[in-house]
């Protein structure tokens, strides 16, 4: 299995949850479905392991969608990749998901990365700037990078804009290399 079947699974929940109008809570509980297969991960190969039986596997997930208030579609979905051994497919699928979410809400995600922090004021400045020239709405991440030195690398989706000056540095040294040869 791959990453199409990751967006073949995801868009299948996602066609399910539009017919009603619960995409968006059908998201936010794969995702915190996914969140408990992280931070117990012998849950999550409990669920692949074949030594247990098919319904003590089915009671397992049953007991996690309950703790976890699951919507019966989405125990439903997970209840399904349990008994196609594809649960281990769920990350792959959360992130699927969000990507599908993004295009029907037309949404860009986009990650601004600094050496420093940036104030509210200027990420909601790029922000804007970015939403002007996409034409959609934007989801706006910050990550710390002090290595950067100083600048900015934004990515967005596929596309990463590099301003850092560790970039401008590194493609001077490629130069002067170049002029020495």
């Amino acid at each position: 299995m791959s990453k199409s079947s990751a967006r073949r699974y995801a868009k299948a929940l996602l066609d399910v949850g539009k017919e009603t109008s619960s995409h968006v809570q059908f998201g936010h509980e794969i995702r915190d479905a996914a969140a408990v297969f992280k931070v117990t991960p012998e849950l999550y190969h409990a669920l692949l392991n074949l030594m247990y039986k098919t319904e003590e596997r089915f009671a397992l997930m049953d007991k996690v969608s309950s703790a976890v208030k699951l919507s019966q579609p989405v125990a439903r979905f997970l209840g399904g990749l349990v008994s196609s051994r594809n649960i281990r497919l769920l990350d792959d699928i959360v992130a699927a998901y969000g990507k599908l979410e993004d295009e029907a809400a037309g949404r860009l995600r986009a990650v601004v990365e600094s050496p420093v922090e940036l104030s509210g004021g200027i990420l909601d400045v790029i922000k804007e700037k970015l939403r002007a020239s996409a034409g959609k709405d934007v989801a706006l991440a910050f990550r710390l990078r002090p290595e950067l030195i100083g600048g900015l690398v934004i990515n967005i989706e596929n596309t990463v804009f590099d301003g850092s000056i560790r970039t401008q540095l590194e493609l001077m040294k490629e130069k002067i290399i170049q002029g020495a040869a």
